[in-house]
C-alpha cells in the first residue's frame, strides 16, 4: 500500500524544496493524486524514481 504525503511532508522528509515537488507534480513527473486542491505525493514511488535519477546522473559522469 502507498503512503500519500502532502507536499511540505515530502520535502521535510526527502530534503528537496517544496517548490520542486510542486513543479514536479504539476508537470506529471511525480506520481501524486489530486486529494480536493492538494497534491498528495506517493512518497515510495516518488523516492524510487529520485534514487532511478540519481543513479543515471551518475552513470553519465
Amino acid at each position: 500500500m502507498s503512503v500519500f504525503l502532502t507536499i511540505k511532508e515530502t520535502a521535510t522528509r526527502s530534503g528537496l524544496s517544496q517548490f520542486y515537488i510542486r513543479n514536479r507534480c504539476k508537470d506529471g513527473t511525480i506520481p501524486h493524486r489530486m486529494m480536493g486542491i492538494k497534491y498528495m505525493v506517493d512518497y515510495e514511488a516518488f523516492i524510487e524514481r529520485e534514487h532511478r535519477l540519481a543513479a543515471q546522473s551518475v552513470a553519465h559522469q
